[in-house]
C-alpha cells in the first residue's frame, strides 16, 4: 500500500479523507447532541439538487451544492426559530421536494451524469489540489468556531434556559452552526457521497460519547476516531480494490459497533 503514497493522486486521496474524517468527527459531535441528524441528511439531499441543477446549466456542481446547502440551512433555521416549526418538520417539508427536483434535473440533463452520481456515492480519487485547499479552509473555520463559541455551545447543551439567562444568543449560535454544518457537508460529500457522509458524521460521535467522560474529551475522541476510520478505510480500499467511500463507512460501522459492544450499556 505504501507505494501508492508516492503517487500524487493517492496522496490527495488519503489527505482528503483524513481531513474529512476529522472535520466530520468534530461537527458530528455537535450535530448528534443538538439532534440535527435528520437535518443534516436533508441538507445533503438538497445540496444534491444544486449539483444536478448547476450541471444542467453548465456551471460548477460544487458551487450549486454550496448555494443550495446554505439556503436549506437558512430555511430550516428561519422556520424553526421564527415560525415555531420543529427543525425536523421544516426539513421534511423540503426534503422530498428537492430530491424530486434532483431527479427531474438529471432527467433533463443530456450529458454525462457520472459527475452527479459521484456526489451521491463519493469520488475520492478525483479530489483536486483546490479541493484540498477548501478542506483545509473549512478545517480551520471549524476550529475557529469551536474556539470562539465553545463556552456558549457547552452552556446550550447543558441547559438552554441557563444559557439564555447567561446572555448566550441561542438563535445566532444555532444559525452559525447550521451554516457551518451545511458547508462541511457540501465539501465532504464530494469525497464520501451524499448517501454516506452522514454516517461518518454520526459514527465517530457515538464512539466519542461512549468512551469519554466530558464534552471536550468526547469531541477529541470523535475527531480522532473519524480520522482513523477514514485512513484505515482508505488503506483497505486500496489493498482490496473496493469503493473508497463505501469501505470507509462500512469499516466505521464495524469499529463503532465494536466500541459499543465492548463498553457495554451506558
Amino acid at each position: 500500500m505504501f507505494e501508492y503514497l508516492a503517487i500524487p493522486l493517492y496522496q490527495r486521496a488519503f489527505l482528503s479523507v483524513l481531513l474529512a474524517g476529522v472535520i466530520l468527527g468534530e461537527v458530528g459531535m455537535l450535530m448528534v447532541l443538538e439532534n440535527f441528524t435528520f437535518a443534516a441528511a436533508g441538507i445533503t439531499h438538497v445540496a444534491f439538487a444544486g449539483v444536478t441543477l448547476f450541471l444542467l446549466l453548465g456551471l460548477s456542481p460544487l458551487l450549486g451544492a454550496f448555494i443550495f446547502a446554505m439556503l436549506s440551512g437558512l430555511f430550516m433555521w428561519y422556520f424553526s426559530e421564527h415560525r415555531e416549526l420543529h427543525l425536523d418538520t421544516a426539513m421534511g417539508i423540503i426534503f422530498a421536494f428537492f430530491m424530486g427536483l434532483a431527479v427531474l434535473f438529471m432527467g433533463l440533463y443530456k450529458g454525462y451524469t457520472g459527475e452527479a452520481i459521484s456526489y451521491l456515492f463519493g469520488s475520492v480519487l478525483t479530489v483536486s489540489a483546490f479541493d484540498i485547499y477548501l478542506l483545509f479552509t473549512i478545517f480551520f473555520l471549524v476550529q475557529i468556531f469551536l474556539l470562539i463559541f465553545h463556552k456558549d455551545i457547552f452552556l446550550i447543551l447543558l441547559n438552554r434556559e441557563l444559557a439564555s439567562a447567561g446572555g448566550v444568543n441561542l438563535k445566532a449560535v444555532r444559525l452559525m452552526f447550521l451554516l457551518l454544518l451545511a458547508i462541511v457537508l457540501t465539501l465532504t460529500m464530494k469525497i464520501l457521497g451524499a448517501l454516506l457522509v452522514l454516517g461518518m458524521a454520526v459514527m465517530p460521535a457515538v464512539i466519542g460519547l461512549r468512551v469519554a467522560k466530558s464534552f471536550f474529551k468526547a469531541m477529541l475522541f470523535s475527531a480522532v476516531s473519524g480520522g482513523i476510520m477514514a485512513i484505515l478505510g482508505m488503506g483497505i480500499s486500496v489493498i482490496m480494490d473496493t469503493p473508497p467511500s463505501a469501505t470507509i463507512v462500512v469499516l466505521g460501522f464495524i469499529i463503532m459497533g465494536s466500541v459499543v459492544i465492548l463498553t457495554g450499556k451506558k
